[in-house]
């Protein structure tokens, strides 16, 4: 469960990632590609965690943090952990409204 304490603790690694990955490039070719669809949120956040995961090479250390920050544990252990978990975690966190509503505004 994502917990607005982890939220938080998830901020600056959120940041990091999103200026990284020029996430507002990302959005703005998203939303004129899918102009005149109306799409959920819980589409628009599983092609936010595909694009995140096309392109985890540049944030590799932002998403072991923002897991480790999830799922309590240490990046040590998100590292060593199987990938499929770390995977649904992030699908988790980038599905969750609430989540993205916070990091949407930490960013602007």
């Amino acid at each position: 469960m994502l917990t607005t304490e982890k939220a938080f603790d998830m901020l600056p690694a959120v940041v990091d990632l999103y200026d990284k990955l020029d996430i507002d490039g990302y959005r703005k070719k998203f939303a004129e590609e899918n102009k005149g669809k109306k799409l959920d949120e819980m589409t628009k956040g599983i092609d936010l965690f595909k694009f995140i995961l096309k392109n985890s090479g540049k944030v590799k250390d932002e998403v072991f943090e923002i897991v480790a920050v999830f799922e309590d544990k240490p990046i040590e252990e998100i590292k060593a952990q199987n990938f499929m978990i770390t995977a649904k975690s992030l699908k988790e966190i980038f599905s969750d409204k609430e989540a993205m509503e916070l990091f949407k505004s930490a960013v602007k």
